[in-house]
């Protein structure tokens, strides 16, 4: 599997012209050449260029001491290429190439890229989205994030990490159905600042800043989910916090947690809402991963954390055609067409419980 060197691991010149580039706008000073974008893309096109860094550092190619943008040349590129070809579909190597392209300008701008603007080109052309299938509803990922908690919780024979992976994407394809946030910020949800536990209930809160389309995002997570987020927190994710491999010290750890939470009440918990066996927080292309990986397991079809959100457009064309702009809501989408309300915090979270109430009745 391909992975994304991390900024820290880049060669110097790299992050420094990096620093750089997204370096704000401050009175009478421009910022950086990347300034202008949400951290949302700053942060895709870092996570791209990594790619491109890693595959050189497994050939052992990446030189911690050149010059920034150096090491994106032609057989670089072709080596990149024929290593992420067998794992990635044509939209996502086509994207990629695109990217790195981008990133070079901006990290080298003097740097001629005729060369990679042809094969971005080649592979724009080749580029097809998988056939996928359009009718997946959120119900149907709901009951499936469901039945796959459920078997965890049944599941005795399997090991408690096991388990404790099971529910955690059970509850990651229920959470993700029902209030679809993008990959990224669904990934990095924390508890106590972006998940938080408010009078009772469960919610996501986005900062402005950390969101597409420069809005606060608040979601309170429906009520009939909240038994599986705290059956989560007290008992399974405690198991992959503990780094010990040993099952008996797992099961020692969740025979404690079966019984009250670790760390105190909801309102003290802290750190990544989303862990991996490791007790590291997942990655980016971990939860993606998982949350593919899953949905084909359950219900036999491919899914990705994006297509989430074409579910809920699916549901609401099928079953929502009263609830006027509920679709813009749910997703918070930029573009408003004529006539359609404006999305705001308040109305985003007015989207999400009418949604929620139109599973409901689904799931009755």
């Amino acid at each position: 599997m391909v992975r994304s060197l991390p900024l820290r691991s880049w060669p110097v010149d790299d992050q420094r012209a990096w620093a750089e580039a997204c370096r704000p706008t401050q009175r009478l000073r421009l910022g950086g050449r990347a300034s202008h974008m949400k951290r949302v893309s700053q942060d895709d096109l870092a996570r791209r260029y990594g790619y491109f860094l890693w595959a050189l550092m497994q050939a052992g190619q990446l030189n911690p001491s050149a010059p920034a943008g150096s090491h994106v040349t032609p057989e670089a590129t072709e080596h990149f290429i024929t290593l992420v070809e067998p794992q990635w579909s044509s939209v996502t190597r086509s994207q990629s190439v695109f990217k790195l392209r981008r990133m070079t300008e901006i990290l080298a701008p003097e740097k001629d890229l005729i060369w990679l603007r042809g094969i971005e080109a080649d592979f724009g052309a080749e580029a097809r989205s998988n056939r996928r299938r359009e009718n997946v509803m959120t119900n149907e990922l709901i009951h499936a994030g469901e039945a796959l908690f459920k078997e965890a919780e049944n599941a005795s024979h399997l090991s408690p990490k096991k388990r404790a992976c099971l529910a955690r994407n059970g509850l990651m394809i229920a959470l993700l159905a029902v209030r679809p946030i993008r990959h990224k910020n669904f990934g990095e949800l924390m508890l106590g600042s972006s998940f938080r536990h408010l009078d009772g209930n469960w919610w996501i809160v986005l900062e402005a800043e950390d969101t597409k389309g420069s809005r606060v995002d608040e979601r309170q997570v429906p009520e009939y989910l909240n038994p599986l987020v705290e059956r989560y927190l007290a008992t399974y994710r405690p198991i992959l916090l503990a780094r010990q491999a040993a099952t008996s010290h797992c099961e020692m750890v969740e025979a404690k947690a079966m019984h009250s939470l670790p760390g105190g009440s909801l309102e003290d918990m802290s750190g990544p809402l989303w862990v991996a066996v490791t007790g590291e927080p997942l990655t980016y292309s971990a939860v993606g991963t998982a949350i593919t990986d899953t949905v084909e397991a359950t219900i036999g079809v491919r899914l990705s954390p994006h297509a989430f959100r074409r579910a809920v457009r699916t549901t609401v064309t099928y079953l929502g055609g009263e609830h006027r702009g509920l679709t813009q809501g749910v997703l918070q989408h930029n573009s408003v067409r004529a006539g359609d309300e404006h999305y705001d915090s308040d109305s985003t979270r007015r989207a999400g419980l009418e949604l929620t109430a139109i599973i409901r009745e689904l799931t009755k």
